[in-house]
């Protein structure tokens, strides 16, 4: 038994380096990828929460309320045109608050907590009976080209019809008659858009989110086989006290550094294909808001994930080599 006793002593030891190096990584994945504050900052510099309003116009076009429910004055708006009114009426203060709404709702949709992502409008139905909802209609109304006669005769016709107009520029004298059919049209307009706005729902059947719970378990369950191996190397190798700093010192002071070495490049090094990863194989857990973020969503990542690793790493390699030094000085056969 003495005779492989230290041959098997390096082989699990270097099984040990090999699988805790990894193991150390998928669980800082799994606790940093899965959390708001992760990419809130991330989200901030690139300019995520300036998007959302292109996000609302185009899930608002492709949702479910039809032509026919909404108020005249809004019927036929392009995605332009309810990007800008959404701007309009949502200041930055609470676009980043329905933002952040979002980014909770898709991680409550990964963990499993929720079948769909959405966005609550109610913030932006609250602006809309105000006057900010007003204002925000002429706002739209006067990027548009000036009415002609025509046009403003067309128009209303329609709004005595209720049907589309098409929507132009109307002279000063009569915004002050305007202003009271379009307050009626936003008090109808709550009515008509729904409180929240759903950006993703979950497949009835072959949810890929169960693939990703198993994937997390396994990330979470990971530091277990390098534990189990280093009890395993206690079991066959430590007969005395100068064993066991050697045997455990040594292993943990490479495993500290490489891990350390990984913290310190790992974010050049796998940026590209954190990225490459989110937008070849996450489109059917991420909304498209999301997706167009991919960059800002890597960095954050990266970030969160590389640091935690690079002070673990060196806390790993401090304890390992004080253990190996202390192994070096230790004198005789003392037992444990």
């Amino acid at each position: 038994m003495d005779s492989i006793k230290k041959p098997l002593g390096i082989f699990l030891a270097v099984i040990f380096v090999l699988t805790a190096v990894p193991a150390l990584v998928f669980f800082n994945f799994d606790r940093k990828a899965f959390t708001a504050e992760t990419y809130q900052r991330a989200f901030a510099r690139s300019d995520f929460y300036n998007k959302l309003p292109a996000s609302m116009a185009e899930s608002m076009l492709a949702g479910t309320t039809g032509p026919n429910q909404l108020p005249v004055v809004m019927r036929g708006m392009s995605q332009q045109a309810w990007e800008g009114y959404f701007r309009a009426m949502l200041p930055q203060e609470t676009l980043k608050a329905m933002g952040d709404e979002t980014l909770t709702s898709v991680l409550a949709y990964l963990n499993h907590q929720t079948d769909s992502v959405q966005v609550s409008l109610i913030p932006l139905k609250t602006s809309m009976v105000g006057d900010a909802g007003v204002q925000a209609v002429f706002a739209l109304l006067a990027t548009q080209p000036a009415c002609t006669l025509e046009q403003m005769a067309q128009a209303t016709m329609n709004l005595l019809n209720n049907s589309e107009i098409q929507l132009c520029n109307p002279p000063a004298e009569l915004i002050p008659m305007l202003t009271p059919v379009i307050q009626g049209q936003m008090q109808a307009a709550v009515m008509a858009i729904p409180d929240q706005l759903t950006l993703l729902s979950a497949p009835p059947q072959n949810d890929p989110r169960d693939k990703l719970q198993t994937a997390r378990l396994a990330m979470r369950l990971s530091p277990t086989l390098p534990l189990g191996l280093l009890l395993l190397l206690t079991i066959v190798a430590v007969r005395s006290l100068k064993d066991w700093l050697n045997w455990w010192g040594i292993p943990l002071a490479i495993t500290g550094g490489l891990t350390a070495l990984l913290g310190l490049v790992g974010a050049s090094i796998f940026g590209t294909i954190f990225q490459e990863l989110l937008t070849s194989r996450m489109p059917t857990f991420l909304p498209a808001l999301l997706l167009d973020s991919a960059n800002a969503l890597a960095t954050a990542m990266l970030q969160a994930l590389f640091i935690p690793i690079l002070w673990q790493g060196l806390g790993i390699a401090f304890i390992g080599f004080g253990m190996a030094v202390a192994g070096y000085f230790v004198k005789g056969k003392m037992t444990i």
